[in-house]
C-alpha cells in the first residue's frame, strides 16, 4: 500500500477524480490511502495566512517556508519506509513513465501543491522536496496536478487493472506511442451519411498479422506526432 500525504491549502479537492473508477476502487481496497494536511492549520497570525509578498517585488504571493515546515512535521514519516517528498511546479523535471514506475513501488509519497507564484525556495532546498512538473503549462495550483500524477502511479500498481498486460502495449512503453483502437459498429454510418470501416486487418484473425499492423501504426504515429519520442526509440537500437 502507497501511503499519499497531500501538503495543500484547499483539502477538499481530494481525492476529487481519484475518488471514482478504477482509483477510486483502489482507494476503498486500501491499495493506497489518501491524506490531507491543510496547510492553513499551520498558518500565522488570527488570519491563518500561509503566503507573503515576495521580497525584490513583483505580482502574487509567495507560500511561506516556516508554514511548508510546520506540515511537513506534523506527517507521520516511518525512517525504514522507501519514501520521497515532490512538489508539483511548472519549472521542475518533466514527468514520464518511467518516473511513475519508480513511484509506483515507494511506500510513501509526500506531495506539496503550491498556489500563486509558488514556494519558499528555502523550504524546497532544506525540507528536501523534488521539484516535478505534469507539462510545459501553467496551472493555477497543483492540487489537479497533484492527481494526474497520482493516478499515472496507482495505475501501475499490481491488482488496479484489470488487464495488466495493457500496460506493456500502451503509450511510452517502449518510447512509442499506441497503436489506434477500434471498436463496435464495423460499419460507422455518422450524422452526414459519410461511411467508416474497421481497417480490415483487425477482423481477418490472423494474429500475426494484427499484432505487425498494429507495430506499424505504433511506430507510424510516433514518428508523425512525437518525433521527439521516436529518437529515442532509434538510439535504444543502436
Amino acid at each position: 500500500m502507497i501511503n499519499v500525504k497531500i501538503l495543500t491549502g484547499y483539502p477538499e479537492m481530494f481525492p476529487g477524480g481519484l475518488a471514482h473508477s478504477l482509483m477510486g476502487k483502489a482507494l476503498k481496497e486500501n491499495i493506497f490511502k489518501l491524506e490531507t494536511i491543510n496547510l492553513h492549520d499551520f498558518g500565522i497570525d488570527n488570519r491563518k495566512s500561509v503566503d507573503d509578498e515576495p521580497f525584490g517585488g513583483g505580482p502574487g504571493m509567495i507560500l511561506r517556508p516556516d508554514v511548508v515546515e510546520k506540515a511537513l512535521l506534523s506527517v507521520s514519516n516511518n525512517i525504514n519506509t522507501k519514501s520521497t517528498k515532490i512538489y508539483l511546479t511548472p519549472s521542475g523535471s518533466l514527468l514520464n513513465q518511467k518516473k511513475l514506475g519508480i513511484l509506483s513501488k515507494l511506500d510513501e509519497i509526500i506531495i506539496l501543491c503550491g498556489r500563486f507564484e509558488g514556494v519558499d525556495q528555502r523550504a524546497i532546498d532544506v525540507l528536501g522536496f523534488e521539484e516535478v512538473s505534469i507539462g510545459d503549462y501553467v496551472l493555477a495550483g497543483g492540487e489537479i496536478a497533484a492527481q494526474v500524477l497520482l493516478e499515472g502511479c496507482i495505475r501501475l500498481i499490481p491488482g488496479v487493472l484489470g488487464h495488466p498486460e495493457s500496460l506493456l502495449e500502451e503509450s511510452f512503453s517502449n518510447n512509442l506511442l499506441e497503436y489506434p483502437h477500434y471498436t463496435r459498429p464495423k460499419i460507422w454510418e455518422d450524422s452526414l451519411g459519410n461511411k467508416y470501416d474497421v481497417p480490415e486487418v483487425l477482423t481477418s484473425g490472423h494474429h500475426s498479422n494484427i499484432k505487425k499492423w498494429r507495430q506499424d501504426k505504433s511506430v507510424e504515429k510516433t514518428k508523425k506526432i512525437r518525433p521527439d519520442l521516436y529518437s529515442k526509440k532509434e538510439q535504444e537500437q543502436d
